[in-house]
């Protein structure tokens, strides 16, 4: 199916004033947002919608903890969009409620990332990617954000409309990734939200702060950050509540699915999405194969290739709804992103990259 390009949002000034702008111009979006996720949660448990808001309301007090500018812009979007701070904090913390002991849903999975590093690609440039993998009925809900914050670097996220950030790279020269994760180790706590940490990377002007935003705080569940710098370094993090993993780039490439590659064998903690989703196991693999296959002359079009990998299909790198699969386990590639850091411009294909052409976004915040 071929999909519209996604809305550009460019907001600047104060936290609050970054948000309000933001909340307004991406209003619409956002109330289909917050109502498709509490449909989808109140479908699958019978929680209500008020119990729900509950939820998300704890995680508040975390997320002012963490930086209190990014819970100001919350306070923003909410305004803006003129929902409660509820809505939209709950919104920022939906990859935790999804797995919430009220909500009970079946862990996520299906993104795949990649990067590669100066030694391997034709340019001598650094390149960074993934698949945004997830359930169909929030397609078309997101948006590209630019973001000219004070006293940080300027930002540009793919993300889902109302929550701060997900993919994407700044004008320091960092970018990051984002991959489900979940393990036995993850508890129903309100601790720092992952989307919150995503905005964290991208506010950092170096690579060891985006690490320091990382490993600084605690969170309630499980994911995965595929980061990388200009500089030409690219290293992954499997974060979960009790522990970091860390793995670096072998022969200049670095890829990432859904299951533990460094936390594995650890006494207690039991890998989840390998069981549910068993063709991440493969989808890291393949990515890696496609890459090296370039034999170090990796430029965007083998990201493209990888992108758009139907091995294994449905459930292949393009993941393509399965029938056959529960309701609630039906995923497909809601987008695709390649960045190429040296360049500083993103190639962004909204729907699955096999139906739909990658589009150059050269976004002049990112160029100071």
């Amino acid at each position: 199916m071929v999909m519209p390009e996604l809305p550009i949002i460019l907001v600047k000034g104060t936290p609050f004033e970054c948000g309000q702008q933001y909340g307004t111009a991406a209003s619409k979006l956002i109330h289909q947002n917050i109502d498709r996720y509490l449909q989808r949660w109140q479908r699958k448990s019978g929680t209500g919608r008020s119990e729900i808001l509950k939820i998300g309301k704890e995680f508040i007090t975390a997320i002012g903890e963490y930086d209190s500018d990014i819970l100001q812009e919350i306070n923003g979007i909410a305004k803006g969009a003129e929902l409660s701070l509820e809505e939209v904090v709950t919104l920022n913390a939906r990859y935790e409620i999804s797995s919430h002991a009220a909500i009970a849903e079946l862990p996520e999975g299906g993104c795949t990332s990649a990067a590669a590093q100066p030694e391997v690609t034709k340019e001598g440039h650094t390149i960074i990617g993934q698949n945004w993998d997830l359930w169909p009925g929030i397609q078309g809900l997101s948006v590209v954000l630019e973001v000219m914050q004070e006293n940080k670097p300027p930002l540009v996220t793919i993300t889902e409309a109302g929550v701060v950030a997900h993919r994407g790279m700044n004008s320091a020269g960092v970018a990051s990734c984002f991959n489900a994760l979940k393990c036995s180790w993850d508890t129903a706590s309100a601790r720092t939200p992952f989307m919150i940490l995503a905005r964290g990377i991208l506010s950092s002007d170096s690579l060891s702060q985006a690490l320091k935003t990382i490993t600084r705080t605690s969170t309630t569940a499980s994911g995965n950050f595929l980061i990388a710098h200009r500089d030409g370094i690219a290293i992954d993090l499997e974060v979960t509540p009790r522990d970091v993993g860390v793995l670096y780039a072998e022969d200049g490439i670095l890829t990432h699915s859904n299951h533990f590659l460094e936390l594995t064998n650890r006494q207690g903690m039991d890998d989840e999405i390998k069981h549910t989703r068993p063709d991440t196991l493969l989808r890291f693999h393949r990515a890696r194969q496609l890459l090296e296959s370039a034999q170090g002359q990796i430029d965007f079009e083998n990201f493209e290739c990888v992108f758009r990998d139907h091995s294994s299909y449905p459930n292949s790198i393009c993941r393509h709804v399965n029938n056959r699969d529960n309701w609630l386990m039906r995923a497909a590639t809601l987008s695709s992103v390649i960045m190429d850091l040296d360049d500083r411009v993103l190639y962004l294909a909204s729907g699955n990259p096999c139906e739909n052409a990658y589009y150059r976004l050269a976004p002049e915040i990112l160029q100071s």
